[in-house]
C-alpha cells in the first residue's frame, strides 16, 4: 500500500510513520474478498435491519428510490394516457355533432328546394291564390303534398294555407296552427317549434318551417303559406344512428335563445335552457365548436358543442367524465398491479444491493470493535451509527496526531519568538547558539529595523475579548502586517503580550516613504476587519543582528509619543526630534491656579486650567508628561484629602487615580481623567456646603416648634411673633417652614392646639368653652367648627366616645 503525506491545514506534513501507525491501530487491512456475500439469509437480514442503523438506511434508501421511480413512471403514463383518451373522445364527439349539424343543414336545404318546386306547381299555385273555395283545387293540392311527403321521409307533415278564402289543406289532417298567421316575422322562411295532437289524440313534437307569400298591406297578413313540419324525433334518431356507442350521454339541440328544439329526454322539448351556466357559455362563445369540463348536478361532465353553419341551431352533448374513463380505470388497476409486482421485485434488488455495499462496512466495524473493544461502549449497535463509530475512531486518531504536530509547531514557534524577544531585550543565553544561527540566516540585512505595533484603547480591547480571542486577533494582525509589508520588505514577526513586533530588512537605510504608506495600509486593514486601531513606532535602522535591540528600544521610546500624537499615529525619530533648549521645569503656578479653581467650585475655570495644563506639557517627552501629571494629582490629593471623611470612603481610594494615569494612551485621556477627578471633588465640596445649610435650617425649625409648644395658648401667637423671636422675615420664615415641615405655620399651630384640646377633653371635666380658651381658640362655636374639621366629630362627641 502506498501512503502519501497528509497536509494538516497548512502546517508541516506529518512523517509517513505516523500515518502508518494510525492505520495499523485501526486494523484496516481487511480482506475485501472475504467481505463479499453469495446470498442473503432472511434471518441475517432481519437481524441487520433490527440492529444496524446504516444497514436500515441503505436498504430503505434503495427501496424508496425504486418505489418512487416506479410510482412516478406509472403515474406519468396513466396521466398521459388519460389526457389523450379524453382528447380523442372530445374529437369524436365534435365529429358526431358536426355530422348531425350537416344532416340538419341538408334537410333545411331540401325544404328550400321543395319550396321552390311547390311554388311553381300549377295545382299548388291554384290553391294558394284562389279567391273562392274550390274542392277540386283543394283535392289536387292535397294529392301533390302527399306525393312530396312520401318522397321525403324526414317530413312529418305538409300544410297549405290560403288566407284569402280561409281554406286549409293538411296531409295528416291536423288542425290549423294559429301561429302561422300570428307570427309577426315577415321573413320568407320562419322556423318555430310546437306541440300538437292528432285526431287520434297522439301528441306530436314538431319543428315547423313556415314559407309565406307576399304580405297584404291592407290586412297586414300574408296571402298564403306553406308549412313543412319535421318530427323532433327525426333529429334524435339521426343522432342515435351516428353515435349509438355513446352511453349515458345527453344530446340536444337549442336555438339562439337557448330553447330546446330536440333532446334525448322528450320532457325537455321547448324548455328554456338559457339560464344554465354552460348554455350561456356556449351561446356567448364566438367559436363554431368547442368543449370544456363543467360540474352538472354534482358530477363532472365533458360538454361538447357544434354550431350549425346554416340554421341558428347549436348541437350539444354532455357526457359524465367518469364514464369516459371507465376503460382507464381498468387500465389503472392493471398498472397498479404491475407496479406492485415491480416494487416487490425492487425489494429483492434492494436487499442484494444493500448487502453487497454494506458488507465491507460491517467487516471494518467488526475489526475496529475487536481491536478497540475496551474504548468502545459495550452492547449492541441498535442505537449506534456504524459510520459515526468509524468516524469517531478515525477522528480521534487524527486529532491526536494533529494536536501533537500542532504542539510541536507551537513549541517551536514559541522558542523562536522567545529567543528574538530575549535578544531584543538583551537577555540572550549563551546556549542558544543554534537558534541564534537560525535567526542570522533569516535576518541577513544588510540593514534591519524594528516596527512596534500597539493596540489603541487597550483596556477596552481587554474587556471586549477573552484571552484566547485576543491572541487570535493579535495573530491575525501579525499576518496582515506580514502580508502587506511583504510586498516590498522581507520581514519576520514576534508577539509579546499586546504588542506586535515586525523585523524588516532593507538594502539601504534612511527615509522610506513607501514604508509609511504600507504601515498606513496595515492600520486601515486592521480597522476595517476588526474595528480596532493600532499605533506604530519605527525603531532606528541598524546593520547587524547584535544591534537590533537598540532599534527595538528606540521603537519603544517612539511609540510612547502616542501620548502626544494620539491614536493611529506612526512615530519615528523624525517626529520626536526635540529642541535641546526646551525647559523641563515643573509648572507650579499652573498647579496652584487649578487648585484655586477647585476651591472656588468653578467648573468652567477648572476645565480651562486643565486644557492649559495639557497644552503646556504637550511639548515635554511622554515620560515627563506622566511624571508631571502625577505630581499635579499628588498636590490636589494632599490639598483636599480632608474631604474624604465626607465621602465616607477610605482615603486610599483617592490614590487609585495614579493607576489610571499609568494606563493613559493620549493627552485627551489625561484631560478627561483630571476633569472627572476635579469634578468629583467639587461635587463633594458643594454637597458639604449644602449639608451645613440644611443642618442650620433644621435647628431653626426645632426652635420655632418649641416656641409654638410653649405659646400655643396665646391667642396672639402668629407667624409675625415667631419671626420676631428668630430675627427672620415672616415671608422667608413661612416659605422655609412649609418647605421643611410640609405644612403652613398656621396649620401647624392649629394642629398643636387641637392635639392639646383632645387630651384635655379626655383627662378633665372642664367645659368645652374653658378648654377652648386654654388652647388659644376663643369662642365655643368656632372651636367646635375647627375641632370637627380636624377630628371628624364635635368636642362633646369626642369626649363621649
Amino acid at each position: 500500500m502506498i501512503i502519501k503525506k497528509m497536509s494538516w491545514d497548512g502546517e508541516e506534513n506529518l512523517p509517513p510513520n505516523n500515518i502508518k501507525q494510525i492505520l495499523s491501530s485501526l486494523s484496516i487491512g481487511v480482506n475485501i474478498q472475504s467481505m463479499q456475500t453469495k446470498g442473503v439469509n432472511p434471518v441475517v437480514f432481519l437481524k441487520r435491519i433490527r440492529q444496524y442503523r446504516i444497514y436500515r438506511r441503505l436498504f430503505l434508501s434503495y427501496l424508496l428510490l425504486i418505489v418512487l421511480s416506479m410510482s412516478i413512471v406509472s403515474t406519468i403514463l396513466y396521466t398521459l394516457f388519460s389526457i389523450e383518451t379524453v382528447k380523442q373522445i372530445d374529437i369524436s364527439s365534435k365529429e358526431m355533432l358536426s355530422q348531425v349539424s350537416y344532416t340538419s343543414s341538408l334537410a333545411y336545404k331540401q325544404i328550400q328546394d321543395l319550396t321552390a318546386q311547390l311554388s311553381v306547381d300549377n295545382d299548388i299555385i291554384s290553391f294558394m291564390y284562389a279567391d273562392k273555395v274550390n274542392k277540386l283545387i283543394n283535392s289536387n293540392a292535397n294529392i301533390i303534398i302527399s306525393k312530396v311527403q312520401s318522397i321525403y321521409p324526414f317530413l312529418a307533415d305538409i300544410s297549405l294555407y290560403n288566407f284569402q278564402n280561409g281554406e286549409y289543406v293538411d296531409r295528416l289532417g291536423l288542425p290549423e296552427d294559429p301561429l302561422v298567421i300570428e307570427q309577426a316575422d315577415r321573413s320568407f322562411i320562419t322556423f318555430y317549434p310546437r306541440k300538437i295532437r292528432t285526431i287520434t289524440n297522439v301528441q306530436l313534437r314538431l319543428l315547423s318551417f313556415r314559407i309565406v307569400s307576399d304580405w297584404q298591406a291592407i290586412t297586414n297578413r300574408p296571402q298564403s303559406a306553406i308549412v313543412f313540419d319535421l318530427n323532433e324525433s327525426y333529429i334524435q334518431n339521426t343522432i342515435g344512428n351516428i353515435n349509438s356507442s355513446i352511453k349515458n350521454a345527453n344530446t340536444f339541440v337549442i336555438d339562439a335563445s337557448g330553447q330546446v328544439l330536440s333532446h334525448t329526454n322528450s320532457e325537455y322539448f321547448m324548455k328554456d335552457f338559457s339560464t344554465q351556466d354552460y348554455i350561456h357559455r356556449i351561446l356567448s362563445s364566438s367559436k363554431k365548436q368547442g368543449s370544456f369540463v363543467q360540474t352538472l348536478d354534482h358530477q363532472k361532465n365533458l360538454i361538447t358543442y357544434v354550431k350549425s353553419s346554416t340554421l341558428d341551431w347549436v348541437f350539444v352533448t354532455t357526457r359524465p367524465y367518469n364514464e369516459l374513463l371507465s376503460n382507464l380505470y381498468t387500465l389503472r388497476k392493471w398498472i397498479f398491479t404491475v407496479t406492485l409486482l415491480l416494487i416487490v421485485f425492487g425489494i429483492v434488488i434492494s436487499l442484494f444491493v444493500t448487502a453487497n455495499i454494506y458488507n465491507p462496512v460491517r467487516a471494518l466495524v467488526d475489526r475496529v470493535t475487536e481491536s478497540r473493544g475496551k474504548e468502545i461502549d459495550e452492547g449492541t449497535l441498535l442505537k449506534k451509527d456504524e459510520y459515526l463509530l468509524l468516524s469517531n475512531v478515525f477522528t480521534k486518531e487524527y486529532d491526536s496526531a494533529k494536536m501533537m504536530q500542532s504542539k510541536l509547531n507551537h513549541s517551536k514557534q514559541l522558542l523562536k519568538n522567545g529567543w528574538i524577544i530575549s535578544h531584543l531585550n538583551g537577555q540572550v543565553k549563551i546556549n542558544d547558539l543554534q537558534m541564534e544561527q537560525e535567526w542570522k540566516e533569516r535576518l541577513k540585512g544588510p540593514y534591519l529595523r524594528v516596527i512596534l505595533f500597539k493596540i489603541d484603547f487597550l483596556q477596552t480591547f481587554r474587556k471586549s475579548f477573552f484571552h484566547l480571542d485576543r491572541e487570535l486577533i493579535l495573530f491575525a494582525i501579525g499576518n496582515i502586517a506580514q502580508e502587506i509589508l511583504g510586498k516590498d520588505y522581507i520581514n519576520e514577526i514576534a508577539t509579546v503580550e499586546e504588542e506586535i513586533i515586525i523585523l524588516i530588512q532593507s538594502d539601504h537605510a534612511g527615509q522610506h516613504d513607501v514604508l509609511y504608506l504600507l504601515i498606513a495600509e496595515i492600520q486601515d486593514a486592521i480597522q476595517m476587519y476588526y474595528k480596532i486601531t493600532v499605533s506604530a513606532g519605527l525603531g532606528n535602522w541598524c546593520d547587524s543582528l547584535e544591534l537590533l535591540s537598540n532599534s527595538y528600544h528606540s521603537a519603544q521610546e517612539y511609540i510612547g509619543y502616542r501620548l502626544i500624537f494620539g491614536h493611529s499615529c506612526i512615530v519615528d525619530s523624525s517626529r520626536v526630534a526635540q529642541d535641546s533648549t526646551t525647559s523641563l521645569r515643573y509648572p507650579s503656578y499652573k498647579e496652584r491656579k487649578l487648585i484655586d479653581s477647585i476651591k472656588l467650585c468653578d467648573l468652567k475655570s477648572i476645565q480651562n486650567d486643565i486644557m492649559d495644563w495639557n497644552t503646556y506639557i504637550s511639548s515635554y517627552p511622554s515620560t515627563q508628561i506622566i511624571q508631571y501629571t502625577n505630581f499635579l494629582l499628588l498636590s490636589i490629593i494632599r490639598e483636599f484629602e480632608n474631604i474624604t471623611e465626607m465621602w465616607e470612603v477610605n482615603s486610599n481610594n483617592m490614590y487609585n487615580i495614579f493607576t489610571q494615569i499609568q494606563q493613559v494612551e493620549t493627552l485627551e485621556e489625561i484631560k478627561l481623567i483630571l476633569l472627572n477627578f476635579c469634578t468629583q471633588i467639587v461635587t463633594v465640596l458643594e454637597e458639604s456646603k449644602t449639608n451645613i445649610s440644611i443642618i442650620k435650617n433644621v435647628k431653626l425649625m426645632e426652635e420655632i416648634k418649641k416656641i409654638i409648644q410653649e405659646n400655643f395658648a396665646d391667642v396672639e401667637l402668629t407667624i409675625n411673633y415667631a419671626a420676631d423671636k428668630t430675627n427672620l422675615s415672616s415671608g422667608y420664615l413661612g416659605k422655609m417652614f412649609k418647605s421643611l415641615v410640609k405644612m403652613t405655620f398656621n396649620d401647624y399651630v392649629t394642629d398643636v392646639r387641637i392635639t392639646h384640646a383632645k387630651r384635655m377633653l379626655l383627662e378633665s371635666n372642664e367645659s368645652i368653652g374653658d378648654i377652648a380658651a386654654r388652647v388659644g381658640i376663643p369662642g365655643v362655636s368656632y372651636f367646635s367648627t375647627v375641632f370637627k374639621k380636624h377630628v371628624g366629630m364635635s368636642p362633646s362627641q369626642y369626649r363621649d366616645s
